[in-house]
């Protein structure tokens, strides 16, 4: 057996081992009926970050959050599509400011969606979940100056209650210390 072919036995060798041993990892649990048979719904990581505290709105990532919260969240039955950019307002940096308040094209503002009308006949609203990554930020020249991935989640709510799931986003937020704070200065 030749050198590449020892290396990649070796390789293929480990993978199985690796593997196995993740399949241990994974079906151990934590709870106390573990083993017992109970079968247990699956969660998503989002679905247990909602149980948890919301980041502090002061922070960087706290207002890169709560701003995305707010500019993803539509209110089809009383707002024009790109509203909730205004709503977020406290939360905006120079940059953004400066863009709300020049005439918009359209390309900044969240994509909304064709189903807009269709949401409002309806009167349905869009709830935003936002989630800040667990990624460390890059560290950057400029202290005043910090990005975050940011997850978000959408949900048309209906007045009966029936909910629908809008395909997730991530968005990369920039955050800049202002005098007032930090400010959400640009997302995409």
């Amino acid at each position: 057996m030749n050198d590449k072919a020892k290396a990649r036995a070796k390789l293929v060798v480990m993978l199985v081992v690796s593997v196995a041993m993740l399949g241990v990892a994974c079906s151990r649990g934590d709870r106390d009926d573990a083993g017992s048979g109970v079968s247990h719904p699956p969660t998503s990581t989002t679905r247990l970050l909602e149980d948890a505290p919301a980041p502090d709105p002061v922070t960087p990532d706290g207002v890169a959050v709560a701003a995305l919260k707010e500019i993803y969240t539509w209110q089809p039955v009383t707002e024009d599509q790109g509203a909730s950019l205004t709503r977020a307002r406290k939360w905006l940096g120079p940059s953004m400011i400066r863009m709300l308040d020049s005439s918009p094209t359209g390309l900044e503002t969240p994509k909304t969606t064709l189903q807009w009308a269709d949401w409002a006949k309806a009167k349905a609203r869009v709830e935003a979940f936002t989630f800040a990554s667990g990624d460390k930020p890059p560290a950057g020249a400029d202290p005043n100056i910090q990005q975050f991935k940011i997850g978000i989640e959408q949900t048309v709510v209906y007045p009966n209650g029936r909910k629908e799931k809008l395909p997730p986003a991530t968005v990369i937020a920039t955050v800049v210390r202002t005098p007032d704070g930090w400010r959400l200065d640009a997302f995409r």
